[in-house]
């Protein structure tokens, strides 16, 4: 009696489709976050804030950028949607989002210290629906 392969399959196949599988998208693991925040420049006139989001990204997200009561801004990229000076709170709406990173930019005409700023992320998880808070501080 002699032993004969059965179902042989090339090598290639088998790269092949080790390939595809590694190519595909991986899911967020536990403790990743969906989107995340990061100061670029925290101190000074000039205030920047890196957002990343990752897929499947939340379709919108409100930032809130606080200041010192009081601060005059002089320009904002992308433009803000609302700022109350009395509580030194600015707002953005982002709308249509989609994963990848985006820059928050703020110009003042005074300084401001490091310690006097914090910001926050809120958007709904795609596959929860609940709601998000993510704290940004420098």
């Amino acid at each position: 009696m002699t032993a004969e392969k059965i179902h042989a399959q090339a090598p290639g196949l088998l790269f092949l489709a080790l390939l595809l599988l590694l190519s595909l998208p991986t899911p967020l693991r536990a403790g990743e976050a969906l989107v995340s925040g990061q100061y670029l420049s925290v101190a000074g006139q000039d205030i920047q804030l890196r957002i990343t989001v990752a897929s499947p990204a939340p379709s919108t997200l409100i930032v809130i950028q606080n200041l010192p009561v009081g601060t005059v801004i002089e320009a904002a990229s992308p433009a803000f949607h609302q700022y109350d000076a009395g509580k030194g709170e600015v707002k953005w709406l982002l709308t249509q989002v989609s994963p990848g990173r985006y820059t928050l930019s703020l110009h003042l005409p005074r300084p401001v210290a490091s310690g006097g700023i914090s910001g926050e992320i809120r958007y709904k998880d795609p596959a929860s629906g609940r709601l998000i808070n993510l704290p940004v501080r420098p």
